[in-house]
């Protein structure tokens, strides 16, 4: 019979999963009830703060200021969802310990099947999708412009305007690619601690970050695949196959799946013929995305523009649309603090790593150069999940000579 602290820490899980990108669950309500709830069970299991996250938050808090005096600007609503974002993670992570990897990877399994069921159901009965989205929904964006998005149930995201072909699947999420992204951070966890390929929670994963259809999902599953089996294999010849494999196994993929080489192609071409003196009214895809973010990082690159759209853009549309993780983060907060962002993340994932076995250094670094290819497709770190993966050292802890690089 499961126990009352794991139906609250899966509870507290799933809800920490659906404020990172369920449609149902943006409101401001939710996040600032989660963030109660969060601070109530990081003080019922009598948790304490580490020293280490404190002085992250210092740092975050000096940043935000400098910033509020170089724009003369000081958006405290802003300053105060970013640290809530965080200190939900935080607060989470802590209050469950060493269980919260296992846990969150049951979560990602579970709703990877409930995805599966809606998305093939979807495939194989004509008009149900039609069905679910005029009874079932239970919140939705309505966009003349843009892509419509319909909650079913509140656990099954469907975008009719954006499948061409063939279906994809987006889970509980606003789209494809942000579903990809986290699947393949249970990949990651779940790899870790079993890399049989026969393990069914591997082949659930697997499976349904094929059915998302995400280009940068694709490219993510096959580069962590290659850094987590070249290792295994001892052999000069051993190596030599496995990466022949994974690489012809890649162009195939690039040549016959049309939302990967086609797709990265045309985005390519977009990008090579825009205008980069004015790219205020240029596409909104991620390497265009690229392009804009460097024009708004010139001149800011210790501190960043910060958190507000007022100061985050340089161009006079303050409803841009930025999609790259990595430069919006670096734009942000600045170059120096993205790079911390980087140790820490490593650190991180060498500290679970080490916690299950040795651990392996060039793994680590393989998972977070995968990590970084999902944040090349999304800003994750607007949401409060990503930022687990710079807090798992408290809890997953080993000696500090360890670790040390």
């Amino acid at each position: 019979m499961i126990s009352k602290k794991n139906i609250i820490d899966y509870f507290m899980i799933l809800v920490l999963i659906f404020i990172s990108g369920n449609i149902s669950f943006t409101s401001k309500s939710i996040l600032f009830t989660t963030f109660i709830l969060s601070t109530l069970l990081f003080i019922y299991r009598k948790q304490k703060f580490d020293k280490k996250f404190t002085l992250f938050s210092l740092l975050l808090f000096v940043i935000l200021l400098l910033q509020s005096v170089k724009f003369d600007f000081f958006p405290i609503e802003t300053y105060l969802g970013v640290f809530i974002r965080i200190l939900i993670a935080y607060f989470i992570l802590r209050s469950i310990g060493n269980s919260f990897i296992d846990k969150f990877i049951k979560v990602m399994y579970y709703l990877s099947i409930i995805s599966l069921g809606f998305y093939f159901s979807i495939l194989l009965i004509p008009n149900l999708e039609q069905v679910y989205v005029n009874n079932f929904t239970t919140y939705a964006i309505i966009d003349p412009h843009n892509l419509s998005r319909y909650s079913v149930f509140g656990i099954y995201t469907i975008i009719p305007e954006a499948d061409d072909l063939i279906k994809s699947n987006s889970g509980p999420f606003w789209e494809m690619g942000a579903f990809g992204g986290y699947l393949v951070l249970a990949l990651i966890f779940n790899l870790l601690n079993d890399d049989n390929l026969k393990n069914k929670v591997n082949l659930v994963l697997i499976i349904t970050i094929i059915t998302t259809q995400s280009t940068t999902a694709f490219i993510a599953l096959f580069m962590l695949l290659f850094f987590i089996y070249y290792q295994k294999f001892k052999s000069i010849a051993s190596k030599i196959i496995i990466t022949l494999f994974i690489l012809v196994s890649s162009y195939y993929a690039y040549t016959s799946l049309d939302f990967l080489g086609k797709k990265i192609e045309h985005q390519l071409k977009m990008a090579s013929v825009v205008n980069t003196s004015n790219l205020q009214n240029a596409d909104t895809q991620r390497f265009i995305n690229i392009l804009k973010d460097w024009n708004d990082f010139q001149g800011h690159e210790f501190i960043g523009r910060g958190p507000n759209s007022i100061t985050r853009y340089s161009s006079t549309n303050k409803n841009e649309i930025r999609t790259v993780g990595t430069t919006d983060m670096i734009v942000r907060y600045g170059l120096a603090f993205f790079l911390l962002i980087i140790y820490l993340m490593y650190r991180s994932i060498e500290s679970y790593s080490r916690s299950i076995d040795k651990g392996d250094k060039i793994k680590s670094i393989g998972i977070v150069i995968v990590i970084l290819t999902l944040l090349m497709s999304e800003t994750y770190f607007l949401y409060s999940l990503f930022w687990i993966l710079i807090f798992l050292q408290y809890v997953y802890n080993i000696d500090k000579e360890e670790i040390d690089v």
